[in-house]
């Protein structure tokens, strides 16, 4: 059993069962409670279901120092909380597999003078989902490079590059849960109104506007992260009124996911990539 959490601050501390941050309980990882919504008529045996949310996710951690003296105890302990800041959001990765929080407590349950001091933490974490450490990328359209060295062009001239054919590509999401993503279109020339569509919904993303060559729109369809930025001079800018109206924000279903690019002109000077971290419900 091993974990590292890490401050936004970049701090680090692994904790695991070896000295000197011996770890010896984990708690709250593997299941989540829910909160169920019903109602109930009167005289009414049972309830009808209305709705289900999960709660937020409490991770407990317990262990000890372990040092050779009271006084390397005492700087094992400052370090420790020194990285378990409650000032300080951070993330928790444990088995390739990574949750964001914040600390709710960090403490010890003997004087800082001892030589193997018991410390006790809780994380508060406010979305409840796991997410898997590398991001996945999935490419719709593309061009692929095919120029190398040692270069030989021969009588009928040499290809430079090749054109995905499709329009249509199937995403794989191995997570629990429906999980948002961020869509990037780019430029290779003029682009007039490019979309993205989920095949089996009719769901889409569409932007209005006519894009130039060599401009990116990104389109963020995370919960309670939506946002539609242009890259400009390697700033993110929001264009969110580019939006069309009858947009939504896709998300990517367990499971497999079959999406469609567009664009109303200029669609084979279009790129379109899919990026997106699948979500669990545990380790």
């Amino acid at each position: 059993m091993e974990l590292t959490y890490t401050n936004e601050s970049g701090g680090k501390l692994t904790l695991r069962q070896a000295k000197p941050f011996f770890l010896t309980t984990l708690d709250g990882a593997g299941s989540v409670r829910q909160t169920v919504n019903t109602f109930q008529a009167p005289q009414q045996d049972g309830a009808f279901f209305i709705s289900s949310a999960l709660d937020m996710r409490n991770i407990t951690l317990e262990g000890t120092i372990v040092a050779g003296t009271p006084n390397k105890a005492y700087e094992y302990r400052r370090q420790f909380l020194k990285i378990f800041t409650p000032k300080q959001q951070g993330t928790l990765t444990y088995r390739n597999r990574q949750i964001a929080c914040v600390v709710e407590e960090a403490g010890f349950t003997a004087s800082g003078r001892e030589r193997a001091p018991g410390f006790f933490v809780s994380l508060l974490c406010p979305s409840p989902f796991f997410e898997a450490l590398a991001e996945v990328r999935a490419e719709l359209a593309r061009w692929t490079p095919l120029f190398h060295f040692v270069l030989e062009i021969p009588d009928g001239g040499v290809e430079f590059g090749s054109r995905q054919p499709s329009q249509i590509i199937t995403v794989e999401n191995p997570g629990d849960v429906s999980c948002g993503c961020r869509i990037v279109f780019r430029a290779l020339g003029e682009v007039e109104n490019p979309e993205l569509m989920d095949v089996s919904t009719g769901e889409y993303v569409r932007l209005n506007t006519v894009m130039t060559a060599g401009e990116e729109i990104r389109v963020y369809t995370h919960f309670a992260g939506k946002r539609v930025v242009r890259l400009q001079s390697g700033e993110e800018v929001s264009v969110f009124s580019l939006l069309d109206t009858g947009s939504t924000f896709l998300q990517l279903s367990p499971g497999e996911t079959t999406l469609r690019y567009d664009a109303a002109a200029g669609k084979e000077l279009l790129e379109v990539s899919l990026y997106y971290r699948p979500q669990y419900l545990g380790v």
